[in-house]
């Protein structure tokens, strides 16, 4: 996977991420360089999903990419200033395609009962709800 799942002047830049497993099919990847922060790319040349869970195995972010490589779903389980205080499992649906289209995204919790919630729980490794 190249940096942030971009390409550079048409040249695949330097992996970044590291593919460790695979959940429900799902690809799980981590950052090579530990400390850069957790988040997974803003494309997909390689897979239509993946999944990152922080250092404790605890599920941190989903993306879900369309044919272009775009994001159109996300799901997170982390702080979101807008939804609460503390970590809360929520989702932004990309009605336009891309991650500069982010801050337009629809965004809300989900809890179990809810489709997105059932589809997608296998992912939720430590959730806690």
């Amino acid at each position: 996977m190249g940096g942030r799942g971009t390409f550079a002047a048409g040249k695949q830049a330097a992996y970044t991420y590291e593919t460790v497993g695979k959940v429900d099919g799902v690809k799980i990847i981590n950052p090579i360089d530990k400390s850069k922060s957790l988040k997974l790319p803003e494309e997909s040349h390689s897979s239509v999903g993946y999944v990152l869970y922080d250092k404790d195995g605890v599920f941190h972010q989903y993306r879900e990419y369309n044919s272009n490589h775009e994001i159109v779903l996300e799901i997170g389980y982390h702080h979101e200033k807008s939804l609460g205080h503390g970590d809360i499992l929520h989702v932004h649906v990309h009605n336009t395609p891309g991650v500069e289209h982010h801050g337009q995204a629809d965004k809300f919790v989900i809890k179990p009962g809810h489709p997105l919630y059932e589809k997608y729980k296998k992912l939720f490794k430590g959730v806690k709800q």
